[in-house]
Order: structure tokens, then C-alpha cells, then sequence
């Protein structure tokens, strides 16, 4: 069984951004959106999200770029004094880390690997809009707030896809040289 995980923030860097939305998708399928109405929500999303995850501590994680996602939630984890050093016990697999070690492509960013594979992406929209989309949100255009969480579902259920359509591939990587780091 696997779990997936996708972050939207404000920023590519956690000093300056905050964490928006935290998807999963969880061994059964289902999925699971944590999301900051506002600003002060953040260290509530935090610690919901890592307290869901570890009711599945034995699953892997598996993430597109690894070294982005997860020292962005230690750090906004840290700004509010959250202790989520639980992460470290987590078994998280970078597929983004896969893609760079084992394809030849012109580009390893998620949206570029869902279309060499030909899947079904909504492109019109990406992580760069979260920021605008989260202050129109905060501005009161509801409607926003749904794009963030659809962009976010396209991204997991992408995500699950390319680990399903690699997964013999993967498997063996994993054993080979299996990687629980960040960088």
C-alpha cells in the first residue's frame, strides 16, 4: 500500500512562504486535504497533517522532490514550535529523484514527466499560481480556495499515476539503492 503527499505554498522558500494545502492520498485511496483559511491556520494544518501520517508509519511516502516538500514543512514546523521530528521515521520515496537517476528526459518537473507519459494533466495551472490564487482567496474569491485544492488533486492523483505506470522500475531502484533523504 502507498500513500502519496503534495504541499501547495506561497513561495518556493519557508522562510518567506507558508504552507497552504497538504494532500494526501491515503492507502485506501481516499484523499485528504488540509488546508489554512487563513495565515494563522498554518501550524494547525502542520500538525494535522503529520499526525495523519503517522497513523500509517509503516507505508511509504511517495512525493515528487522530496527535497523541497519535506524541508518545507520542517521549517514552517519549526517558525511555529511544532516538533515534527517524527518525519524522520517516515520512509519517504522521491519519484522526482527517481525520474533524474533513471529517465532521460529534458526535464524532471512532474508536469513534464505526465506528459512524456501522455497522461491526462490539467496544465493551465500550476504551483507558480498558487500564491495569487491564496491572496484572492484571502480576498474573498471563494472560488480560489477550490482551485488551490483541485491543483493539488491533479498533482497527487499525477503523482500516482507515474508511480503506477514506473512501479516495476521504481521497486527495483528502491531495493538498490533506497533513498530516506532530502537532498
Amino acid at each position: 500500500m502507498s500513500i502519496y503527499l503534495d504541499e501547495e505554498t506561497t513561495s518556493l522558500h519557508a522562510d518567506i512562504g507558508i504552507l497552504v494545502c497538504i494532500g494526501i492520498i491515503a492507502p485506501d485511496g481516499k484523499m485528504k486535504f488540509f488546508f489554512a483559511n487563513n495565515p494563522s491556520e498554518e501550524p494547525e494544518i502542520i500538525k494535522r497533517a503529520v499526525n495523519f501520517l503517522k497513523s500509517f508509519s509503516d507505508e511509504k511516502i511517495y512525493v515528487w522532490n522530496t527535497s523541497f516538500d519535506v524541508p518545507f514543512l520542517i521549517t514552517r514546523a519549526i517558525k511555529h514550535g511544532i516538533d515534527v521530528s517524527c518525519i524522520y521515521d517516515f520512509k519517504f520515496v522521491d519519484l522526482c529523484k527517481f525520474a533524474r537517476e533513471n529517465l532521460r528526459l529534458a526535464s524532471n518537473k512532474l508536469d513534464e514527466v505526465v506528459k512524456f507519459l501522455e497522461l491526462n494533466k490539467n496544465l493551465k495551472k500550476t504551483g507558480k499560481d498558487v500564491h495569487r490564487l491564496y491572496l484572492d482567496y484571502l480576498n474573498g474569491k471563494g472560488e480560489a480556495k477550490k482551485e488551490i485544492i483541485e491543483h493539488c488533486k491533479d498533482d497527487l492523483l499525477r503523482l500516482k499515476e507515474v508511480h503506477e505506470r514506473m512501479k516495476p522500475y521504481i521497486e527495483k531502484w528502491e531495493k538498490l539503492a533506497f533513498r530516506n533523504n532530502f537532498s
